[in-house]
């Protein structure tokens, strides 16, 4: 099972239930919401809904797919949690996935689409990867 030290409160919780994957892949997509009074990004506030009210048009459905939306609604219906944002995990993640498509054979273009990044976070993640396999093929 995935390691879900590095999550704390609600996050981790949702991650106790689906699984650290599907828990960052939920934030991701999470749409962020701005309060009064204070300065940043905004919150990341998730209502699920109780599984009587959960319906195949709902958020988490469309993100998770049903089975996981349930699980979630079992164990956390008619509350609205507090997620964390997770930027470092989430960037890490999703810089990896690029490093692995990479090496099956995508090129820059793709990735972009793919990732919904800039060309220039892709270019530069390229570009070290391909750096690092050069200096690997010269030891």
């Amino acid at each position: 099972m995935e390691s879900i030290d590095d999550l704390n409160g609600d996050l981790r919780s949702i991650a106790e239930v689906i699984g650290r994957h599907n828990a960052l892949y939920l934030v991701s997509q999470c749409p962020r919401y701005k309060t009064e009074k204070r300065a940043g990004q905004g919150q990341l506030f998730l209502y699920v809904p109780t599984l009587k009210r959960l319906e195949m048009n709902h958020f988490l459905v469309k993100t998770l797919g049903y089975p996981d939306a349930e699980k979630l609604s079992k164990e956390f219906g008619g509350e609205l949690l507090v997620l964390a944002q997770c930027k470092q995990i989430i960037l890490r993640a999703r810089d990896n996935g690029i490093r692995e498509m990479i090496r099956v054979g995508f090129n820059v273009n793709d990735l972009v689409n793919i990732f919904n990044a800039s060309e220039r976070v892709v270019s530069r993640i390229y570009e070290a990867e391909l750096c690092s396999h050069q200096m690997t093929f010269n030891l």
